[in-house]
């Protein structure tokens, strides 16, 4: 397969995935203060477990990129993409903040990864002269995504309850990553 229609099939590829990505994050992420002040959390809780994810996130980005150009960004999109649905899951069992908080660690861990190495990716397949014009296009995708599964996703949460919600993100998530493996580096 030449360079052209790889590129161009990569990013076909990358944008389904992560579109149906962005519509699992849709379907809980706005929602998500609702869901700590039902655990029985504050303002204050929110603000740490958010502040958890950015700092933890923060921390392990340079280590993401330095190593996503080392051994490829596919492993790195894969393993983050599993590791979101264990993640998405584990929220439905934990019972206090103090178990919260560490999940929202490794989330912040887990985002980094998937974020650096889904940047570099595009980079990766889009052509300098057309880049702009792809990212554009792809970022159109995921947020139309996204905005239909926040629509959605107050509906689900508000007639079936969060569990509900979190498991279907966490099969969402299996199913994106495993589309991935289409990807070619």
């Amino acid at each position: 397969m030449n360079s052209k229609r790889m590129r161009k099939r990569n990013l076909r590829i990358f944008t389904l995935s992560n579109s149906l990505m962005a519509f699992a994050f849709g379907l809980f992420g706005p929602f998500y203060f609702i869901f700590i002040n039902d655990f029985g959390g504050s303002i204050e809780n929110f603000g740490i477990a958010v502040g958890l994810v950015v700092l933890s996130g923060a921390l392990v980005s340079l280590l993401a990129g330095k190593y996503s150009d080392k051994f490829g960004r596919k492993p790195f999109l894969i393993f983050a993409g599993y590791a979101s649905a264990i993640l998405v899951f584990l929220y439905t069992i934990i019972g206090s903040m103090w178990q919260l908080y560490v999940l929202q660690i490794f989330n912040g861990l887990i985002v980094a990864l998937f974020e650096t190495s889904e940047a570099s990716f595009l980079g990766d397949i889009t052509k300098k002269e057309s880049r702009g014009a792809d990212i554009g296009k792809y970022d159109a995708f995921v947020g139309i995504a996204e905005a239909i599964a926040i629509f959605a996703g107050g509906f689900l949460a508000g007639k079936f309850g969060f569990e509900i919600v979190f498991y279907i993100v966490a099969i969402i998530f299996v199913i994106t990553t495993t589309i991935m493996f289409k990807l070619k580096e």
